[in-house]
């Protein structure tokens, strides 16, 4: 019984994968970026999200933050971290 013999050479060699921008980035790579983001938006978020004192220079009283104008004597109000 003979063995048909095979031959590599009927297929046709495969393209390397090309980057369109050159930048082939790799699994760990891509992962760290994500996480570096994801940690930049986690940290905007958090610094909204503490509450600031809006103080009047006018007459010193201290304000909720969501005003924009002194309850006691409506002058603007500048926020103090």
């Amino acid at each position: 019984m003979s063995q048909p013999t095979l031959s590599l050479e009927e297929t046709a060699p495969a393209k390397p994968i090309e980057s369109p921008t050159g930048l082939i980035l790799q699994p760990w790579q891509k992962g760290g970026l994500l996480v570096l983001v994801l940690g930049i938006l986690y940290l905007r978020l958090w610094r909204r999200k503490q509450v600031h004192t809006q103080v009047c220079s006018h007459c010193g009283k201290k304000n909720p933050p969501h005003q924009s104008n002194c309850q006691k004597c409506a002058a603007p109000l500048m926020r103090v971290d």
